[in-house]
């Protein structure tokens, strides 16, 4: 038998209508998706690995995954093929062979998050279910100096829990900007890697700030003493969170095309 191939796909989802990405039975995931598509046009269930999971509500413009098929495939039959089996609200944006050895998640260098609040007193009724709206105008100034204070090694046990039972909650922010976009506050966070709930802890946290309900010292200390912190902030929702990207070593990125 020949050996094996490995695929790395770059993945887009609307995750409205998902239970995030991982099978889990009963229910629709990205991942489930995904598989069903390759069943079909392969007749092979790979596994599969991912960048990272996606909350359920989420969406996602550059989950990168990896898989495996007895079978070789040139890259844009399986691109073109999966695409015609996939429902609209998620699609492969890329598709290319890779190393034997490539695994998404430990692979990774950086991955990006945004999310996306609109500080309107009415609502945007198209976009409602990308974003999170807040019927306040909200304070950019205490955000951005709160956003500086994410820069760093710190502890972030304040702002969510380990993958695994046990494991550290240290993480490396190299990147946390609070910029408007028209109508919309958007929250880039840059990482090593992220907690679980962590990106939505961090968004309500900000959100809190520029409503004056936190100020940016308070969030400056759940960093310093994370055991020590009351939190005070509610965790954002899920509709407003957006994977962004995941960088990988060598300057190789996978973003949205």
């Amino acid at each position: 038998m020949s050996e094996s191939s490995c695929y790395r796909l770059l993945l887009a989802y609307r995750g409205t209508a998902y239970h995030g990405w991982q099978v889990q039975p009963g229910l629709r995931t990205a991942q489930g998706e995904l598989a069903r598509a390759l069943l079909e046009l392969t007749a092979e269930a790979p596994e599969m690995a991912a960048a990272g999971r996606i909350d359920a509500g989420a969406h996602a413009h550059g989950q990168v995954v990896s898989i495996r098929l007895q079978r070789r495939w040139e890259a844009a039959a399986l691109l073109h093929g999966c695409n015609a089996r996939l429902p609209r609200d998620l699609s492969l944006l890329r598709v290319e062979e890779a190393r034997p050895d490539f695994h998404p998640r430990f692979g990774a260098w950086r991955r990006t998050y945004r999310y996306l609040v609109r500080d309107t007193w009415a609502p945007a009724p198209v976009a409602a279910e990308l974003e999170w709206w807040v019927p306040q105008a909200l304070e950019l100034a205490p955000m951005e100096e709160a956003g500086r204070l994410l820069l760093g090694r710190h502890d972030f046990a304040a702002f969510g829990r380990s993958p695994q039972p046990g494991g550290s909650t240290v993480r490396t922010v190299d990147r946390a900007e609070v910029a408007r976009a028209e109508r919309l506050v958007v929250l880039e966070v840059r990482a090593d890697a992220f907690l679980r709930g962590m990106m939505r802890s961090l968004a309500g946290a900000l959100v809190a700030v520029g409503r004056g309900r936190l100020s940016p010292e308070e969030l400056g200390r759940a960093l310093s003493d994370p055991a020590g912190t009351r939190r005070s902030w509610s965790t954002a929702p899920a509709r407003g969170l957006h994977q962004w990207r995941v960088d990988y070593g060598a300057g190789l990125a996978e973003v949205a095309v």
